[in-house]
């Protein structure tokens, strides 16, 4: 097992990853968003070392995404372990970007900013829902800065001033937590989830009832985000994310291929003992 994910990892091999129609909806949803001056998205990165190897992966194209649009993000958790991602994740990918187009910048405070762990889940988003003002109502940003400081976030406003929400985990009951409090009367945002394996069922609930308009499933759905985004950004480098769904997918076959193998052996013995008996 160690080879088989090791391998791809080590040797840098990728290959093309499946189709996911889900993860093709989910672009096409969160480019038909129109953003205003003033407008927003906000991203909820609720995961920690236990699932990076799939929110991460869904939190990096989400964030791409945006910042190519050059839509203004608000970052922050409900999780107090995803803090270093709340830092890290957003500023790799601005990296990436200025070196994909030289000339060009994307900056902290203008084209995103890092509110921070944020504790009370459903108390706090109820709070925010209802507060005159989202940058007051935030506070101060992970640095100790008023957000009210940066004038792209100075003007939001109220909460319906957030066109887009994007919640990335693989915690049991936090999306669920988003849905249920994110909206009041009158508003309701265009509703992204990039979620683990494991929940993918959960999330089809909430996917079928309209109530969520994008869905990434696992590293399968941000390896074919990129792609997609790929498509339409030809630059666009997303050889890290593939070398890691290949990796992925070489430990299954290899799972898989185990399965046999202790099923064939008994099989073999049982034969053996049929003949000689």
């Amino acid at each position: 097992m160690i080879l088989a994910v090791g391998a791809p990892v080590f040797l840098g091999i990728s290959r093309a990853p499946s189709r996911m129609v889900s993860a093709e909806r989910m672009y096409d949803v969160m480019q038909g968003v129109t953003f205003a001056p003033g407008e927003v998205a906000m991203v909820w990165l609720d995961f920690g070392p236990n699932t990076i190897a799939e929110n991460e992966p869904q939190a990096v194209v989400i964030i791409e995404h945006l910042l190519r649009r050059r839509v203004p993000v608000v970052l922050l958790s409900q999780y107090q372990q995803s803090e270093r991602f709340l830092t890290r994740v957003p500023q790799e990918v601005a990296q990436r970007l200025e070196r994909e187009h030289p000339g060009q910048t994307w900056r902290y405070g203008e084209d995103w900013i890092n509110a921070g762990y944020k504790p009370g889940a459903a108390i706090f988003i109820q709070a925010l829902v209802s507060a005159p003002d989202v940058a007051k109502f935030l506070g101060r940003d992970v640095t100790g800065m008023p957000i009210a400081h940066f004038p792209r976030f100075a003007q939001i406003g109220g909460v319906e001033r957030v066109k887009l929400v994007a919640e990335v985990t693989g915690l049991v009951g936090v999306f669920d937590t988003v849905v249920q409090f994110f909206q009041k009367k009158g508003y309701r945002p265009t509703l992204v989830h990039g979620c683990t394996s494991i929940t993918i069922p959960e999330a089809y609930i909430f996917l079928d009832s309209g109530q969520l308009n994008g869905l990434l499933e696992g590293i399968a759905g941000a390896a074919w985000y990129s792609e997609v985004l790929r498509k339409h950004f030809p630059a666009s480098d997303n050889r890290d994310l593939l070398v890691t769904n290949t990796a992925l997918s070489a430990a299954h076959i290899m799972i898989i291929l185990l399965i046999a193998l202790g099923n064939l052996i008994p099989l073999l013995n049982r034969f053996k003992r049929g003949r000689h008996g």
